[in-house]
């Protein structure tokens, strides 16, 4: 698997400690106020066989004494029709329950505004339903006949592709609870398809929770995959302090841990002493270090490796600086960082440095 998965269009998300460098600057959010002026929503429509039944508006979400926030409720005629009309908050999860169950429910992302129309029997709530008024409705009407099949292959199948085709769908707040099952849906795919939907919401829908939560999770599932061998590390070829050739490849079979750095890099010398500490303290353990620098002066970069007592042996550097060829093939934002990877050449560590790269490598050595 290559990793390709850098030049993806969502936000990249690499924690930022003091570096040299490049300015990085996070994405910001303005997350809208729960206080402000609420927005009406209604939701029409005829359940047959439904006469006096109770139908209730939930806002999962929104807790109150430990229990979702009901926004409306309505009482169905004895024909089974209904018209229920609530204030919302702004864009969510809600679900509309009959008679206050899970199982006769119809999982809703509304927008303040909305105006829907839900047909269905009485026997049929949870698995076929007639929507319209939304452009979410057929999603949400084959989304209601997976879900009755109970197959959470089938259902987390379904959510990966609807996710793909709109990745904007209000809907995909719902489907996002599904598209990842079970460890065998963690992939490369299926992040990025996340990826585009966190992308899209954060362009159409900036001052939402919702955004925010989706770039939030996004986050966490791009740590998981760079921390656990999901991605091949990007090979590379420079020069040695020697003037041989040397490649990434050449050093698989090993742990390596790829450092950039430069004589000139104030943080990168502080943290030189305590990389010297971990390669003398598992050099032994089938581990090395590739350090790459971004020097563009010979005898500098040369003489920081003896003051510094970088005694491993492989030291590489294009003597381009920031034009560096390694420089967009990692996405470097600043140094010093340090890609881990594993004996297969997989990725298994971002952006360690300090207490979390000594607890990573005693995790992988059990020393």
């Amino acid at each position: 698997m290559t990793l390709n998965y850098f030049h993806f269009t969502a936000v990249l998300f690499f924690i930022g400690l003091l570096s040299c460098g490049t300015e990085y600057e996070e994405p910001s959010f303005t997350i809208q106020n729960n206080n402000q002026v609420e927005q009406l929503v209604t939701i029409n429509g005829v359940i047959i066989n439904g006469g006096g039944l109770q139908m209730t508006l939930e806002a999962p979400m929104l807790k109150s004494k430990g229990k979702a926030i009901e926004l409306g409720s309505v009482t169905l005629d004895q024909s089974g029709k209904f018209s229920l009309s609530a204030d919302v908050p702004g864009l969510g999860y809600y679900i509309l329950k009959v008679n206050g169950t899970s199982l006769d429910s119809i999982e809703l992302t509304l927008v303040p505004g909305d105006s829907i129309l839900i047909k269905t029997h009485k026997d049929s709530i949870g698995n076929a339903i007639s929507v319209s008024g939304v452009s979410w409705s057929q999603d949400l009407e084959e989304y209601q006949k997976n879900r009755a099949l109970g197959n959470l292959k089938g259902l987390s199948d379904f959510a990966a592709q609807k996710m793909k085709q709109n990745p904007a769908s209000p809907f995909n707040i719902v489907l996002s609870l599904y598209i990842m099952q079970s460890p065998e849906d963690w992939d490369e795919e299926r992040i990025q398809i996340f990826g585009g939907v966190a992308s899209a919401f954060y362009k159409t829908y900036p001052k939402t929770d919702v955004s925010q939560n989706f770039v939030d999770q996004f986050e966490i599932m791009q740590t998981y995959m760079l921390n656990n061998g999901f991605y091949d590390a990007p090979d590379f070829e420079s020069t040695t302090i020697n003037g041989d050739k040397l490649s990434l490849s050449d050093l698989k079979g090993k742990y390596v841990l790829i450092d950039f750095w430069a004589s000139w890099c104030g943080p990168c010398r502080r943290e030189n002493p305590n990389v010297v500490k971990l390669y003398k303290k598992y050099k032994k353990k089938n581990f090395t270090i590739l350090s790459v620098s971004l020097d563009q002066d010979l005898t500098k970069w040369k003489s920081a490796i003896v003051q510094d007592q970088l005694e491993w042996p492989h030291h590489v550097s294009d003597l381009k600086g920031w034009n560096s060829a390694v420089v967009p093939l990692y996405q470097i934002k600043g140094i010093p960082f340090t890609v881990l990877i594993n004996p297969e050449g997989r990725i298994i560590g971002m952006n360690l440095r300090g207490n979390s790269l000594e607890e990573r490598l005693k995790s992988i050595f059990n020393y």
